[in-house]
């Protein structure tokens, strides 16, 4: 039983590790199979031969894109390339042409004679192994006969000898243990180049003892070192020097002419050193990646001891690499696409077949790390799968009518959630009409994953079904599927939705619900106390965060379930396809972002610069670096509705030149059926007043009193409504430690924070002196001002310095702030005078975030509360030691309720809850 459980076991393991790929083979024209022919990928070990129907299947770990290869003797070699889409199974067929005017083995042999010895010999060389390469000794091809040679002219290039065969190479690789079936499709010898190409298929040789075995298998590895695919992948992954390649660019050939044979005399001169990610590389897609060349590559192999006679001090392998076109294609394992793009000379150009691995060759663990990191790479769905989000929002009600205000909630679903400091701040809100036209384009702040708006309607909407679309910028680089998608319907006044009842009690998880409602009377409304206690299956208090909403009983809830929370969740479970590959064209969002392009003025003048932006009058700024072509990218900036931002390239006397044209974001076109929720409609019973749900109706009062001793709170004690600080210092430290002292406890040394930004460049921190802003500041005035202060002289000290908290900053937060507040207001340092000037700059109108208003909790004391179908919303609601407390204004002549509770505990399991309630 044992036996039989193990072999199910592993048969379901190779089932999912392997796929398939299934065809036939038949003859052209005459449509009859071609049994025993061999049907292989191109240059692996994954082969077959048909079977007497002309079938065949080929079983493995199959490439994302490949050349499949059908021959059989006789007729002509035909290949196709495949693209598999990460489907497990693929089916292939193929058609073979009868070749002409075939000759026999004998004739072959016959037609022989010493011009064909000599073109061989040079063959030899050019396609087994160098002269001088020991390999040479141990490979040969055991059919030379069917190759045949043909000395070419050419008018318009150089004459060349070409070589060609109808039949296979059998080549028998000793020295690395494969047996090789070589389909040569182009040879060509000049005077001192060549070149071929060919479809090749390995075979495995079956070795006599271990030792031999054992011979082969680091023969293997070693020839893995110092390769072309080890080169190109360690580009790709860009760890070449790691890997051993130290990289070099090579100057014109003017720079030449002078060359030494010193290494140390020849550095920045002909050879300049080039960083890794000069070398740029762009995904394809199918994992295809192209990877740039910057002309004229050296490469220095350090780990490689080779004699050399380019250099007399450097005692290492030397190669060359040059892409004619600017780029080369290689697969995720490193494997050139098109060898023609790639010009290789020097030690890398040596390798020839006998060195020649196949390409489904993985190298072991112990190599160089390498083999891990390809791993990494080749999962690379793996790692952009821990990089998704998605929003989920939730609306005050089910529907809506003309005119009201449809108020929203939600939070973000991470794949990892480590990573949520690190993505979105951003959210596009989209309402779509049945004809996929989007009547609201919004834009909402993302809070430490909270979600809170408002759309207020308008009133001449016309009533039907629409489609609340949520999303980020980044969403856009994943599949559609991270896109929210809600349907909500809008209906004529004085009607409401009919729905079936809904279970009162449904929850998910193992969260329990208590709740506690006192009521009293005023002179204008009801006021009832609300209390909430969540509890785990241990009865212990649980923190939670929730949205809350309580209507009116006679108001639906909700129409569907599939929009919960609990629904949503299912997205977390479902990662990227392994097929799964995406350029990210798309970068993450800050804050608002300005995207657009610089174009010089100035001759000689460099596309690639420095570009600032600043908002209005020093509200906010920040400086980016535009690439070569110009193309500058900033995010962060903090602002709601409209504002003139002002965009400039600085030259060293800091006066804008050359001229700046922005670039429009394209949001996402839907795609797919448009969802609709199935309900009927209903009139509502006759109101004595409008039962809509409009802000305008009530007034909001800001509360600046505490509660608990009515003192009048200042400025400073909220931050100047900047929020929670990262680290601050009071009184206490500042009467008793030295300003180095109190420095290195907030970890800001060497005018720098000790954490990262996401600015490209973020310059000095922003000081805030006693709500005083003072931007722009160059090194030598941020110190000037620092150092005209004595910790006694001051009442405390915060920083900001972490992404959640100083993203309120914008742009001129990127680097961190300091807010200093002065004793009584005293200041001996000099007062900031500095007025932006944007003489030069072009300035642009730019959206901000949706302004909407919040919903009224409270209402004046002396006015009479109307009805309204939404009585409390409250999107970003969150326990205390697991309890909730409001106190909540009821219109007279309401006496049941709805309150639904939705949310999350901070161990991440979710609830939902509907309580109804009688007053």
């Amino acid at each position: 039983m044992r036996k039989l459980l193990f072999a199910v076991f592993f048969f379901l393991i190779h089932a999912v590790a392997s796929q398939t790929i299934s065809g036939v083979v038949k003859e052209k024209g005459s449509g009859l199979p071609l049994p025993f022919a061999n049907v292989f990928i191109n240059n692996t070990t994954l082969g077959a031969a048909t079977d007497a129907d002309g079938k065949f299947v080929i079983q493995g770990k199959i490439p994302e894109e490949f050349e499949l290869v059908a021959s059989f003797v006789g007729f002509k070699t035909v290949s196709q390339t495949v693209i598999r889409k990460g489907r497990q199974a693929i089916f292939q067929s193929f058609e073979l042409e009868l070749l002409e005017d075939n000759l026999s083995e004998v004739e072959l042999k016959a037609r022989r004679d010493k011009s064909w010895e000599r073109n061989y010999k040079r063959f030899r060389e050019v396609f087994l192994a160098v002269p001088d390469d020991p390999y040479g000794r141990d490979i040969e091809i055991e059919n030379p006969w069917v190759l045949d040679f043909e000395n070419v002219r050419n008018e318009k290039g150089f004459n060349y000898t070409k070589a060609s065969a109808d039949l296979p190479l059998k080549v028998v690789n000793r020295a690395l243990g494969y047996e090789i079936d070589y389909y040569l499709q182009d040879f060509r010898m000049l005077r001192n180049a060549s070149r071929f190409y060919g479809q090749a298929f390995y075979r495995e040789l079956q070795s006599e003892d271990s030792l031999t075995q054992k011979q082969w298998e680091d023969g293997r590895q070693l020839n893995y070192q110092n390769s072309v695919r080890h080169l190109a992948l360690s580009l790709l992954l860009r760890n070449s020097g790691v890997q051993g390649f130290d990289l070099y660019h090579n100057q014109p050939e003017s720079a030449l002419r002078n060359r030494t044979n010193d290494v140390v005399e020849e550095m920045n001169k002909s050879i300049v050193p080039l960083s890794v990610n000069a070398l740029y590389n762009k995904p394809l897609g199918n994992g295809i990646y192209r990877i740039f060349v910057p002309g004229r590559v050296e490469i220095h192999h350090r780990t490689k001891p080779w004699p050399n006679d380019y250099y007399t001090n450097y005692y290492n392998a030397i190669s060359w690499m040059d892409a004619p076109s600017g780029y080369f294609d290689v697969d995720r394992n490193g494997t050139l696409i098109n060898p023609t793009q790639l010009v290789l000379s020097g030690y890398i150009g040596r390798q020839r077949v006998a060195r020649s691995l196949p390409l489904d060759f993985v190298p072991d663990e112990g190599f160089s790390g390498l083999a891990e990191e390809l791993q990494i790479f080749q999962s690379r769905y793996i790692k952009l799968n821990t990089l998704r989000e998605k929003a989920w929002l939730s609306t005050n009600k089910p529907y809506f009518h003309p005119g009201e205000t449809l108020w929203l909630g939600g939070r973000m679903l991470y794949q990892n959630p480590i990573n949520s400091d690190s993505l979105s701040r951003v959210l596009y809100v989209d309402l779509v009409d049945t004809d996929l036209k989007k009547v609201r384009e919004e834009s909402f702040r993302i809070e430490e994953g909270r979600i809170s708006g408002g759309l207020v309607l308008d009133g001449n909407i016309p009533p039907g079904d629409y489609l609340l679309r949520a999303y980020t910028r980044w969403n856009i680089n994943f599949p559609e599927t991270d896109i929210f998608q809600m349907p909500v319907p809008i209906l004529t006044e004085g009607t409401i939705p009919v729905v079936p009842e809904l279970d009162r009690e449904t929850f998910f998880g193992d969260i329990a619900l208590h709740h506690k409602i006192e009521v009293s009377d005023s002179v204008n409304y009801r006021v009832m106390d609300l209390e909430l206690e969540f509890f785990d299956g241990f009865q212990n208090p649980v923190a939670t965060n929730f949205i809350l909403t309580l209507l009116d009983s006679s108001v639906p809830v909700e129409i569907s379930d599939k929009s919960r929370l609990e629904n949503e969740l299912g997205w977390v479970d479902v990662s990227l396809p392994e097929s799964f590959d995406s350029e990210m064209l798309h970068p993450i969002e800050y804050g608002i972002s300005v995207e657009g392009r610089f174009f010089p003025d100035r001759k000689k003048a460099s596309a690639a610069n420095e570009i600032t932006l600043v908002e209005g009058d020093l509200e906010d700024y920040g400086t980016v670096v535009s690439d070569s072509l110009g193309r500058f990218w900033a995010t962060g900036l903090n602002f709601q509705d409209t504002a003139q931002v002002a965009v400039a390239a600085l030259d060293d006397k800091l006066k804008p030149f050359g001229r700046v044209e922005l670039s429009q974001f394209q949001k996402p076109a839907f795609r797919g059926s448009f969802p609709k929720l199935i309900y009927k409609v209903k009139s509502l019973t006759v109101q004595s007043e409008s039962f809509l749900d409009t802000s305008g109706d009530y007034i909001l009062l800001e509360e600046f009193v505490k509660e608990a001793d009515e003192e009048r709170e200042t400025m400073a004690d909220r931050n100047y409504g900047y929020g929670e600080p990262t680290q601050q210092v009071g009184p206490e430290d500042l009467e008793q430690m030295t300003m180095a002292e109190i420095w290195g406890k907030l970890r800001f040394t060497g005018r720098k924070f000790g954490n990262y930004t996401y600015g490209e460049q973020t310059g000095m921190p922003l000081l805030i002196i006693d709500g005083q802003s003072r931007p722009f500041l160059a090194k030598g005035e941020f110190d000037e001002i620092l150092g005209s202060y004595e910790p006694s002289q001051l009442r405390s000290i915060k920083v900001y310095s972490d992404n959640i908290s100083k993203s309120v900053f914008g742009m001129a937060g990127y680097a961190g702030v300091i807010m200093i507040e002065t004793k009584n207001g005293f200041r001996t340092g000099p007062e900031s005078e500095k007025k932006f000037n944007s003489e030069g700059f072009q300035v642009f109108e730019i959206r901000g975030f949706t302004t909407y208003p919040e919903f009224p909790k409270k209402s004046p004391t002396d006015q009479f509360l109307k009805k309204k179908p939404t009585v409390y919303w409250d999107p970003p609601a969150k326990t205390e030691s697991g309890i909730f407390k409001a106190r909540i204004q009821v219109p007279y002549g309401m006496t049941k309720l709805s309150l639904r509770v939705e949310g999350w505990t901070l161990e991440g399991d979710v609830f939902w809850r509907l309580v109804e309630l009688e007053l």
